[in-house]
């Protein structure tokens, strides 16, 4: 089935975190988002654009602001040949089966229509859609491309599944494994897992992972970051139960910061400078006994676009973990933007806490 989210209002087009909001909880209803659109509400086009997008997609979900719901639900009446009646404080279609406050649903080829008025900055209207198509997410660690499709393609055919694989970071692929009509998913990831043990994890995300494992275990995890400016911390919190996991972390940029809060050697520092392996060494330890957290996860780097050198170019990035028994580091070259390097570069330290803890997470 196709996906799409279409934003009916000029205002959604310049708030990028409520549109961040709106695909995160579109997903927990629908299993994939293919397209995202913007229009204005005073778009003359806006008939011809929606008319095409109900043509092309099964789902549906049109967010629209307290301006363009007018517009919106006239534009949905008219494609469906439908008139408007009042339900739920609102003017709705009245084909619609389902009126809820701020929301309402259409069935639709083989999905359905869900046209909600919203307001920037207040929850989120109910979401009606509903996906009857299973799937799953599998991350894959310290596997090459070819090695991954070898292995999974085959029982994928086997069980039906249309699997779909995308490189996070160096070392770790993330897959969304979908049942097709007569397929059997929960049968491909119990064979999958068996085929991988040490390799393979299923998860929404690494870090539902992270915490559904370290909490019954009572283990904490805290972080040193440097060029990443608090992206691990940020993305660990965004998931509900970091605290069970996570007592705090530092975000460390300047050297005399390293040097007071993490005990980094000024030494070390002059000797081998802030991205090398021997800071990140002293990082992590300064983590850990500041914390008195069980593992940790410290980077350093030049995540650019500036402050590169012939040695150490744009992209560099110096990243360790360490725990109760083991440790270790690596120093990576990213490519990307800023944004795009820190993001790599927090994902493999997630990759590195997952190869020191591998007895509790695996």
């Amino acid at each position: 089935m196709k996906n799409i989210i279409i934003f009916i209002g000029q205002e959604f087009i310049i708030n990028e975190a409520f549109v961040e909001y709106v695909k995160r909880e579109a997903t927990k209803h629908i299993e994939m988002i293919d397209t995202i659109e913007f229009l204005n509400e005073r778009d003359k086009d806006i008939l011809v654009k929606l008319s095409n997008a109900f043509r092309e997609y099964d789902n549906i979900l049109v967010v629209a602001s307290y301006a363009g719901y007018p517009t919106a639900s006239r534009v949905v009446a008219t494609l469906l040949e439908d008139n408007l009646v009042a339900k739920e404080d609102m003017v709705v279609p009245s084909k619609a089966t389902l009126v809820e406050p701020n929301s309402f649903l259409i069935p639709h080829n083989k999905g359905a229509i869900n046209v909600l008025r919203t307001r920037v900055t207040y929850e989120l209207p109910k979401i009606l859609l509903t996906s009857d198509i299973e799937n799953t997410i599998l991350y894959l660690f310290d596997l090459e491309y070819e090695d991954i499709v070898q292995k999974l393609s085959p029982l994928a055919k086997s069980y039906e599944i249309e699997l779909t694989l995308s490189q996070e970071t160096f070392g770790l692929y993330k897959a969304l494994a979908v049942n097709k009509k007569y397929g059997d998913l929960p049968m491909f990831v119990q064979n999958a897992k068996l085929l991988l043990p040490n390799n393979l994890i299923i998860a929404n995300t690494l870090f539902e992972y992270l915490i559904d494992r370290f909490t019954p275990l009572n283990k904490t995890v805290t972080f040193a970051e440097s060029c990443t400016g608090g992206l691990l911390s940020s993305m660990l919190t965004k998931v509900p139960g970091s605290s069970n996991i996570f007592p705090g972390s530092l975000v460390t940029y300047s050297n005399e910061i390293k040097h007071a809060w993490l005990g980094v050697e000024l030494e070390t520092l002059q000797k081998h400078g802030a991205v090398s392996e021997e800071t990140v060494a002293q990082m992590l330890d300064g983590a850990l006994r500041v914390s008195q957290a069980d593992y940790a996860i410290a980077i350093s780097g030049i995540a650019g676009p500036g402050g590169g050198t012939p040695t150490k170019p744009v992209g560099t990035v110096v990243i360790g973990a360490k725990g109760p028994e083991a440790a270790t580091i690596r120093t990576l070259h990213f490519q990307g933007d800023r944004n795009y390097i820190q993001y790599q570069a927090a994902m493999y330290g997630v990759k590195l806490l997952f190869e020191v803890a591998k007895l509790e997470l695996f």
